[in-house]
């Protein structure tokens, strides 16, 4: 099967089409790691946002202070983090899954099992290496322009600032579309493959990175599309925010609350969730495409070769 760019990139809508119970159960696995969210941060994030609050008109907060904010900011976060982590490993390997082996379609092609902790540390390694990454070559870069500001002046080193930047940002889009096939042959071979995708996308860069701008213009406007139908939804539903500055809301009447706000958060959040599952079809799909045709065209080359 040969490797076309523009083919690829519109997997995600065969997908959909293809399987569209599993839009729906990737839209209610969303849903629910939301609200499983939002339940178990809700404390720390109030705690967090008194913390704040409490500061905001202290010219110099005290190290205790600074300290207390600190200690909930890291709270919140450290029941956020691991909560994204594995929620997106499992959203990634299922996307991944439905392309490369989809006969597992069962509950959507949704796990949590070896698949999902591969794709994990896969994720985490390549994380970690990107920021050891941008961090050698922006120290690096700091460094430069710090010796040019004070021995050839401001000028070049302004000027050095931007070239680096922009080199930075070359290498990072670079290396991005070269190890971009990392996750689709992490799932498909079943074993943790961080540098495999490497030597497969060898001489594709042009076209997996036009790909991938395809397929982020085509979330774009599937987003866009999304929220021109629900807006008109939401204004109608939402036609009591008008009263949100009335008595019940100012005296915190959670009855009038919910009955004014339930009907927009309900429909809101399953607007979202079906939203968030045809992004995520859209964006990650082409890649899982993109690895089976490199790897046919390898395969069918073999014999030839020998």
């Amino acid at each position: 099967m040969a490797f076309s760019a523009s083919e690829a990139a519109f997997e995600g809508f065969r997908l959909t089409r293809r399987a569209p119970l599993a839009i729906v159960l990737w839209a209610l696995f969303y849903l629910v790691v939301s609200v499983v969210a939002l339940a178990l941060v809700g404390g720390p994030m109030a705690a967090f946002v008194a913390q704040a609050e409490a500061l905001e008109g202290v010219p110099e907060p005290s190290p205790e202070q600074m300290a207390g904010l600190m200690g909930a900011y890291f709270a919140m976060l450290g029941l956020i983090l691991p909560i994204g982590l594995v929620s997106s490993a499992v959203m990634y390997a299922a996307v991944q899954r439905a392309v490369v082996r989809p006969a597992e379609s069962a509950f959507g092609y949704l796990r949590l099992g070896a698949d999902e902790l591969r794709v994990f540390v896969v994720c985490l390694v390549l994380t970690v290496l990107v920021m050891v990454g941008f961090g050698v070559g922006g120290g690096v870069l700091g460094v430069l322009i710090v010796i040019l500001s004070t021995t050839a002046g401001d000028g070049a080193a302004a000027l050095v600032a931007i070239l680096g930047g922009l080199a930075l940002a070359a290498v990072a889009i670079w290396v991005s579309v070269r190890l971009s096939l990392a996750l689709p042959i992490t799932v498909a071979e079943r074993r943790i493959a961080i540098f495999d995708s490497w030597g497969l996308t060898r001489g594709r860069f042009w076209p997996l990175l036009g790909m991938a701008i395809l397929a982020m213009i085509l979330a774009m406007v599937v987003q866009f599309l999304g929220w021109i139908v629900f807006m008109p939804i939401f204004f109608l539903l939402g036609g009591g925010l008008a009263d949100l500055a009335s008595p019940g809301f100012e005296a915190g009447d959670l009855g009038q609350i919910f009955a004014t706000l339930g009907p927009v958060v309900v429909v809101g959040a399953v607007f979202l969730g079906l939203l968030s599952a045809l992004q995520m079809a859209i964006a990650y799909a082409p890649f899982g495409a993109a690895y089976q045709a490199l790897k046919g065209e390898g395969t069918a080359a073999a014999p030839t070769e020998a």
